[in-house]
């Protein structure tokens, strides 16, 4: 076991345990897609490819993006990159993800599929308690991007926002979130077709494989997200023009 720095993302698929066996087919080749997407992806923004890693657990994956050092703003905008692709993608194949982020120091031995230490730890404590389709830094790595936003006096809203993340306890927690409606918006990465609205084509996908009667919450909070993500986007954009 190597101890290595960097960020860490916690992902469980919504409703994945009550898959029928031609759900959980679908889900599983969809799940290794994504995952060879995700690889694919690192190359094109350039995020160092040898230094991700993927593991999965059941309906759970952990992606692994090692810093040796600590982890800088530059970092965690790479990081934030991945995060929301990875997130559309998914919602184009019918994934419906929910996650947490952390940062911080871990062990990993990738031929024995094991990660495990601080960092893991924190986005484990976290990675399941939003009650929304999203991702969410948890407390601790919330307030380390906030530290290095301010230090170098960036902007990181296109990436990740900050958010009153809804939990199951009607509680809220005001945290970074993975900006993934953006991609909505962004030509290249858009899972809209030409003459498809944003929101109408994030409602069908949502709904797209049904919404179980208890979880009619995370849809609604999801797009409350998509919503707030939106209107800012078109802000910024009447703003620059």
């Amino acid at each position: 076991m190597q101890k290595e720095q960097g960020l860490i993302a916690i992902l469980d698929a919504l409703g994945a345990a009550n898959y029928s066996e031609e759900k959980i087919g679908h889900f599983l080749e969809s799940r290794e897609l994504l995952l060879k997407e995700l690889r694919i992806k690192a190359k094109s923004i350039r995020v160092d490819f040898d230094k991700l890693s993927t593991f999965t657990f059941n309906d759970t994956v952990l992606i692994v993006y090692r810093t040796h050092e600590r982890a800088t703003l530059q970092d965690v905008k790479g990081f934030g990159e991945l995060l929301r692709r990875f997130a559309v993608k998914s919602l184009e194949h019918g994934i419906l993800f929910r996650g947490s982020i952390a940062i911080g120091q871990f062990y990993l031995n990738e031929e024995t599929n094991t990660v495990m230490g601080d960092a893991v730890s924190d986005a484990a404590a976290w990675y399941d308690r939003a009650d929304w389709v999203g991702i969410a830094a948890t407390p601790q790595a919330t307030l380390l991007i906030q530290s290095l936003v301010e230090q170098a006096g960036d902007n990181i809203e296109r990436l990740m926002v900050d958010y009153s993340v809804p939990f199951k306890d009607n509680e809220t927690l005001d945290l970074k979130a993975v900006n993934w409606p953006r991609a909505f918006f962004v030509r290249g990465m858009t899972p809209c077709a030409q003459g498809e609205k944003k929101r109408a084509k994030c409602l069908a996908l949502l709904s797209a494989h049904g919404v179980p009667r208890g979880a009619e919450g995370k849809h609604f909070n999801t797009m409350d997200f998509f919503d707030k993500c939106a209107t800012e986007y078109r802000a910024e954009r009447r703003k620059k023009d």
